[in-house]
């Protein structure tokens, strides 16, 4: 599977765990956790939301180096809306503000030795996001991985920035989340493409 990350170090994925929190690690982990995108626009989505940038002068500000990476999906755990029962947590809690109920998740699942989880994106509606446990390293995007950590990465923007029509698809915080909304109401629902116009 193909995967997108926003980070603006010399390579995308880590081999030190961050001590900053996020939804799915604490800040205490002895392993990085690392957070990827299945839609092109969800690194953007996820920065936009998580620094709260709403207005189009803002967004217009952002200028990051953007990823994508060859995943393999063998052993990766769906947990969507409708698997989340399964594994002890509510559906709303997987896009939740509070990742308390995340996180927990997380720390189960790691001391079970799983590699990763596709779960619902909580920045950009209707899209899933891969969150990887354990250390893993970008290698040659066209070179076959030699081992486990070893992922396959290319570099796809440097100082981009996002599409200004792509602000009326971000979740932010304190909104509802339109496909959990669908989904509780036994509704499908499909992400739209933003205006590619660039401006």
């Amino acid at each position: 599977m193909i995967a997108y990350r926003q980070a603006s170090f010399a390579t995308p994925l880590r081999t030190e765990p961050a001590r900053r929190p996020g939804r799915f690690h604490s800040g205490g982990e002895d392993v990085p956790t690392q957070y990827l995108c299945l839609h092109p626009l969800g690194p953007h989505a996820e920065l936009l939301r998580g620094h709260d940038l709403r207005r189009p002068e803002q967004a217009l500000a952002v200028r990051e180096r953007t990823w994508a990476l060859r995943l393999p999906a063998e052993g990766l755990v769906e947990i969507g809306f409708d698997e989340a029962g399964r594994f002890g947590i509510r559906p709303a809690e997987l896009v939740a503000d509070d990742a308390a109920a995340c996180r927990e998740l997380a720390a189960r699942l790691r001391e079970d030795g799983v590699p990763g989880i596709v779960v619902p994106s909580a920045a950009l509606p209707g899209t899933r996001n891969v969150v990887l446990f354990g250390a893993r390293v970008g290698s040659p995007y066209l070179l076959e991985p030699l081992g486990a950590v070893d992922v396959p990465a290319s570099v796809t923007a440097v100082d981009g920035r996002p599409l200004l029509s792509l602000l009326e698809r971000v979740r932010f915080r304190g909104e509802r989340h339109v496909a959990l909304d669908a989904w509780a109401a036994g509704r499908s629902f499909r992400f739209e493409e933003p205006d590619w116009a660039a401006r």
